[in-house]
């Protein structure tokens, strides 16, 4: 995935600063071994809590009243891990509080509390499959681990443990290194270890190294049975069909599979039992099975709809469906395909492929100035350096050339093919039997046009050329068009109603003083529109929008959290 030049900028300057300030930043203090090990049996008391938040305050308010700001940061950083559990997704209160636990304990320069707060955040972006957002963290929380001892971390065993996860995802060959050495601090043999050496495993299975990878899977299913760990065991299983099927052993491969969906399903274990199900699907397709191979997509299907983290193996069933059904019935593959492509629109946004990309190509953009950083350092001062900057400058007035001569060129052809695109979005509106979908489709549509003439603008204004000004002129009312009319509006909330009313009708009803503006922000709230995409939308900036929410809390007082559970669970 190409970076746009303003995040690229971004992310040097980011670099830069980081490592100034780690480079004069002042020897942090440590933390004592005695409170590592108090703040790590609340971690581990609280690391299965329930889904219940007013509890959980109650259980957590003798670090809230203490005076120590370490009690406060625990206090935020598991009050966040509460509200995940509670709406099991990505939400507002949780990101709030991960945030203040990680920004209390830099103020606090304690780097055990700040590895770990970050550690805690990045368990929930991985979770959630944010993938793109946690991997700068992540990064980040490496090279800071690396400097401290590890006595003084906070659960060494899972931090190590979670970077060997990371590195695994990105395919990355540290994640062993990483994973052995969560096991130098781990009880023997406990659940972790064994989920460990089965995560070993299928780093080796991942390049074909299946005598390795079945040594591993072995030890680790020893230390299931031995411990009774039945969730373990069946995943073990599920890794182990792998293998088999890797070396053509399909029939065995089935029969593990089966295994482990039939203990996934016993205890309740839907994501494995998922994973396994499209594992032998695709065994099964290969064994030219498919009135068995229907059946458990099936199954796996409802599992995969019922969690929107779950949409990258709803992707895989729909794909193995289409396989099955091969022009067989075109009205259902239609249908299929449908759904499909407004999956890998979700995924391109969150945990797709090109996500994982990008993320892959941050790491491997950090190891290359972690390099070129060494590197420096061992340049002699004079002539080579004033080299490199006289080249720089020579490469940047070139690029800059370069660019001016081909923004010339393409104004006028983006011009007309945004003003097409305006329109086509605009007839398929009004021929199409509208629905909340249609109308979602083509507000976001809008929002990538106006950021696109948003940006061409900004690269003219930052240009010197007085040619370009007519041109700037031109997209400006193109970008007018774009935002969103009363009359457009009314439509869309018309269709938004339908399908929404029950949500629509207990808003009105328990906040009768709300006014039309203020709607305008609860219902685009509502279909997960960010403050940058509803101000493009509406034409107003992003303080306006932010304004707009704080008048709106202010008006409803102690009612606003009311709101916001409203809009979340209806």
């Amino acid at each position: 995935m190409i970076f746009s030049t303003k995040k690229i900028r971004l992310f040097f300057v980011l670099f830069a600063f980081v490592s100034i300030t780690q480079l004069y930043a002042q020897k942090p203090s440590s933390s004592s071994t005695d409170l590592i090990s108090d703040i790590e049996s609340v971690i581990i008391k609280e690391n299965n809590a329930k889904k219940d938040t007013v509890a959980l305050k109650k259980r957590l308010s003798f670090l809230k009243k203490s005076s120590s700001k370490k009690s406060h940061i625990l206090y935020h950083a598991l009050l966040a891990n509460g509200f995940s559990v509670f709406f099991d997704k990505i939400n507002q209160r949780s990101e709030h509080y991960f945030l203040k636990s990680i920004e209390e304990s830099k103020k606090l320069n304690d780097p055990s509390l700040i590895i770990w707060t970050q550690l805690n955040y990045s368990k929930y972006l991985y979770f959630y499959c944010q993938i793109d957002k946690l991997i700068p963290i992540v990064l980040k929380t490496m090279e800071e681990s690396s400097q401290i001892d590890v006595s003084e971390m906070i659960l060494p065993e899972e931090t190590f443990k979670f970077f060997g996860w990371i590195m695994s995802t990105v395919e990355d060959n540290s994640a062993i290194g990483y994973y052995k050495k969560s096991m130098q601090y781990m009880e023997k043999p406990s659940s972790e270890s064994a989920g460990v050496l089965n995560a070993i495993g299928n780093c080796y299975l991942r390049t074909n190294d299946l005598s390795n990878a079945m040594r591993y899977f072995n030890q680790s299913e020893t230390i299931a049975l031995k411990i009774n760990d039945s969730v373990r065991y069946a995943k073990i299983l599920g890794d182990k069909a792998l293998v088999y099927e890797k070396k053509g052993n399909l029939k065995d491969a089935v029969r593990f599979l089966k295994q482990d969906i039939f203990y996934s399903q016993k205890f309740n274990i839907d994501k494995n039992e998922m994973y396994a199900s499209i594992l032998l699907a695709k065994i099964l397709l290969k064994l030219k099975d498919t009135f068995q191979t229907e059946k458990i997509l099936e199954r796996a299907a409802k599992i995969a709809s019922s969690k929107s983290y779950y949409r990258s193996s709803l992707k895989e069933i729909i794909e193995l469906k289409l396989s099955i059904l091969n022009g067989k019935n075109p009205e259902k593959e239609l249908m299929l395909r449908r759904q499909l492509k407004q999956i890998e629109e979700y995924l391109l946004k969150t945990n797709g492929n090109t996500v994982l990309q990008r993320s892959y190509w941050l790491i491997q953009k950090e190891k290359y100035e972690n390099d070129t950083n060494k590197i420096r350092l061992q340049l002699e001062q004079g002539e080579k350096i004033k080299g490199i900057l006289i080249l720089i400058s020579v490469l940047t007035i070139v690029l800059s050339l370069i660019t001016y001569s081909y923004l010339n060129k393409k104004l006028q052809t983006k011009k007309i093919k945004l003003e097409n695109d305006r329109l086509l979005f605009e007839k398929k509106l009004n021929d199409a039997s509208s629905d909340i979908n249609i109308y979602a489709e083509y507000l976001k549509n809008k929002n990538k046009q106006i950021s696109i003439l948003e940006n061409e603008l900004e690269e003219i204004k930052n240009s010197s050329s007085i040619h370009l000004e007519e041109k700037k002129v031109k997209l400006q009312e193109i970008l007018k068009s774009h935002l969103m009319t009363d009359e457009n509006w009314n439509s869309f909330k018309r269709e938004f109603i339908k399908q929404h009313g029950d949500f629509y009708n207990t808003v009105m009803e328990n906040f009768p003083e709300l006014k039309e503006s203020n709607l305008k922000i609860i219902m685009l709230q509502k279909l997960d529109y960010n403050n940058y995409e509803m101000s493009s939308l509406l034409g107003v900036t992003i303080d306006a929008i932010k304004k707009s929410k704080q008048r709106l809390k202010k008006k409803l007082g102690d009612r606003y959290e009311l709101l916001f559970e409203i809009i979340d669970y209806k």
